[in-house]
This record gives structure tokens, sequence and C-alpha cells, in this order.
């Protein structure tokens, strides 16, 4: 194992160990800790079952545009999302589901345009109208919808072992 892979073992134990909180009593420095939805809505325990499918980005983007004044003061954190969102307010999403002709007729209905779909990975890709996820996610038989996985590229000649301690 090399020195730089061991020491980020460390820092990763570290990091999940510390600080330590006792049942119950989380403290005010691990309370900012907590994920950019779970500032949104209040926590987990807080959300509808079908807000539990929707990523926290999503959700965010969400609350925005429900209720734009609002968002202030329900905490949403400023700043742009990683969420791409076209100009008629619909985002680029995959929703895991088993991908059926009368699924994608009923994403069509509610405004969806379907980019693609694969049933070996139980996925449709699709530009839907932010302010009608949940509806999407209502549906039983959808596990999860999450924003659409973007493709990148590694700098000229791969990933530098000083980078992440394993050479490629």
């Amino acid at each position: 194992m090399t020195r730089t892979l061991r020491r980020m073992c460390i820092a990763a134990a570290v990091a999940f160990t510390w600080p330590p909180v006792s049942a119950g009593h989380a403290s005010a420095s691990t309370a900012s800790l907590a994920s950019p939805g779970q500032a949104v809505v209040g926590g987990k325990e807080t959300l509808t079952p079908a807000q539990q499918k929707i990523n926290s980005q999503l959700l965010i983007e969400i609350r925005r545009r429900q209720a734009p004044k609002k968002a202030a003061d329900r905490q949403t954190p400023p700043g742009p999302t990683s969420i791409r969102v076209d100009g008629r307010g619909r985002a680029l999403v995959d929703v895991r589901v088993e991908v059926t002709p009368a699924r994608e007729r009923a994403l069509r209905r509610l405004g969806a345009t379907i980019v693609s779909t694969s049933a070996e990975y139980r996925s449709i890709i699709a530009w839907i109208p932010v302010l009608r996820l949940e509806r999407v996610a209502e549906d039983p038989a959808v596990r999860a919808i999450e924003p659409k996985a973007e493709a990148f590229t590694s700098p000229a000649g791969g990933v530098q072992d000083s980078q992440v301690g394993v050479p490629r």
C-alpha cells in the first residue's frame, strides 16, 4: 500500500469518527454536516415516501420553484445546484424503474421528453418538469430519481499516483 493511499485511509477513518457524538445529542458542528437535501426539508424523517426517492439536489430545485420567496425561510441552500434545468423548467433525470411502454406513456403525459431507455439497467433518462418529479416518484414501481450521470474525461495521461495513490 502506498504512503498516499495509507494517509487517505487514515484521514477517512478520522473524518467518519470525529467528533464523537453521544446518542441523540448532535453538536452544532455536526448539525452543519447535514446534506443539502436535509437542510431544505429538515431531515429524511420528515420526507414523504415519494420525496425519499428523489435526489437531494433535485429536492432543492423543487422547493425553489414551489415558492421562491419562501425558499429562504426554509433555509434552502443558496447558489446553483448541479442539476441541468432547461428553459422550460425541466430537469434532466434518470428515473430508476422497470421500463415498459405504459410507464413511458405515463411520463409523457406528465410533460416528459424521453431521451433514452434501458430495460437492462431499469433506467429512463428524460427531461421532466421539476414540479412534477414528486408525482413521478409516487409510482410504487419507481425506485429512485437521480440527476442524469454526466460523462467526463480525465486529464491527459490519466490520473497520477500522487492524486489517488494507485496508478491506473
